[in-house]
């Protein structure tokens, strides 16, 4: 069971939050197109004539089962510089069990994994009062939700650990995701209402969805135990008598890699539409006084229809499924376990649809920012998640943030802190001119077994994007 182990434990262990948010970026001022993704209102506030996001990246993880504990930080796994001490005779990292400690306080346990890249992005004013952008977006998310403790240790243990065995666990239950796409969106804001110093906001953007890879299984009840396996008295067996769950899977990307050919297929066997829709309040007397913002905005409405295999199971009949470590040696990708999941409890069954959908996100989210005319400020940021465990939907993960911040037109600097997953991380971003540098989870990328932090994820991103014009100008 060693490839579920390390799937678990990148997808729960080296981890950090849905940090698509990027909110070092997104609460400035002058984020431009990056901040439209929070609330697209904020577009006919742009202090810029004109604003265009070159490219945007991050790389972001979060959970709340385990803490990282490797000798070798966050940082080093994921740029490539783990000692090589620490990796096996072909070069691949060396990821052990005691590398990570369990967080066992007996919630339900959720973990994501997320890249995104936002592409080429433009933000144009049309009037004093109105604005339109043009933005682009590749993301790629991983997602365990729901998740219970003990069938996560079970995992984490390769099912060898013996205290475990026989201990039935009734009505299982939790969702796995995969979804990888890119989105053309289109914005348009403009102010609704004006008075004595007081505006109102409205945006909204539309989005068009293409989708490359998307696997789901939803669990909405399984009993299991596991027990010795009787043909190896050195391993064990995860025994499944009864579940009820959703398993679907696509399998485009087999063979093929991530390039512009792929991106741009007519083949890609997913299709959809998105929708954001938000209000911003402004509450300011002139150029030289205070600004108080207050906004609500719903996200990512909507979802893709893939073409896939889609199997439905209630009833697994009088024989128990039998998982054994072995079984998943050899897999290359999500869609692999997927099929070994189907094949051992149903071989050969046909498919009960030939197509599936995938939801995006969808999150309510409230700011509330203040910032003087000196550049200080601060911005208050609640998402939540309005998906429920049991949605064929990828999730938003509910976090609260409170950022300070300094923002010059060429220079901005901001800590995000940030409430998730029932714990507390800090981050700091930096702008140069264009270029943008930040984290949400400054140690969550230095910490390991040697200096004592305990990392629940990682955040890092990077971009370089600029305004031009005074949209106060005449």
């Amino acid at each position: 069971m060693k490839y579920s182990f390390v799937l678990i434990s990148i997808l729960l262990a080296t981890t950090a939050s849905f940090s698509q948010n990027l909110l070092g970026i997104s609460t400035s001022r002058y984020g431009g197109t990056n901040r439209l993704y929070i609330n697209p209102a904020l577009a006919a506030d742009s202090p810029s004539k004109f604003y265009l996001n070159v490219a945007t990246g991050e790389a972001h993880v979060n959970n709340n089962y385990v803490r990282y504990q490797a000798p070798f930080s966050l940082l080093r796994l994921i740029s490539g510089t783990v000692p090589a001490e620490y990796k096996n005779s072909d070069g691949t990292v060396r990821f052990d069990a005691s590398y990570t400690k369990e967080i066992l306080d007996g919630a339900p346990k959720n973990g994501t994994i997320l890249g995104e890249i936002r592409g080429p992005a433009f933000l144009i004013k049309t009037s004093d009062r109105a604005a339109f952008a043009v933005t682009t977006r590749f993301r790629a998310v991983g997602q365990v939700i729901g998740a219970s403790e003990d069938l996560l240790s079970a995992f984490r243990a390769s099912l060898n650990d013996r205290a475990l065995y026989s201990i039935p666990n009734n009505d299982n239950k939790f969702s796995g995701s995969t979804n990888t796409y890119a989105e053309l969106g289109l914005t348009y804001a403009g102010t609704i209402w004006e008075g004595d110093g007081q505006k109102l906001l409205l945006g909204a953007t539309a989005k068009f969805l293409l989708g490359y890879n998307a696997q789901h299984l939803i669990n909405r009840g399984m009993d299991y135990r596991i027990i010795p396996d009787p043909n190896n008295p050195n391993s064990a067996l995860l025994e499944v008598n009864r579940l009820d769950a959703t398993l679907a899977y696509t399998s485009f990307l087999q063979g093929r890699s991530l390039n512009p050919r792929t991106l741009f297929s007519t083949s890609a066997p997913g299709k959809g539409f998105g929708a954001d829709i938000g209000l911003t309040y402004i509450s300011q007397y002139d150029s030289d006084s205070p600004a108080l913002q207050l906004g609500l905005a719903v996200t990512d409405i909507g979802g893709l229809t893939y073409t896939g295999q889609e199997y439905r199971y209630t009833d697994i009949g009088q024989n128990p499924v039998r998982f054994r470590g072995s079984d998943f040696n050899g897999i290359n990708g999500p869609e692999d376990i997927a099929r070994v999941i189907q094949d051992r409890i149903n071989t050969g069954r046909s498919p009960d649809n030939t197509s599936f959908r995938t939801g995006l996100p969808t999150s309510l989210n409230l700011t509330a920012d203040y910032h003087t005319p000196g550049g200080f400020g601060v911005n208050l940021t609640y998402l939540q998640d309005v998906r429920s465990v049991q949605a064929l939907a990828t999730h938003q993960p509910s976090i609260v943030a409170v950022t300070p911040r300094y923002d010059a037109r060429w220079m901005s600097l901001s800590v995000p802190i940030v409430y998730i997953n029932h714990g507390l991380t800090a981050g700091a971003t930096v702008r140069v001119g264009p270029g943008w540098l930040g984290t949400d989870n400054f140690l969550g990328l230095l910490g390991n077994v040697s200096n004592g932090i305990k990392a629940r994820g990682l955040d890092i991103y990077a971009g370089f994007a600029f305004g031009i014009g005074r949209a106060d100008e005449e």
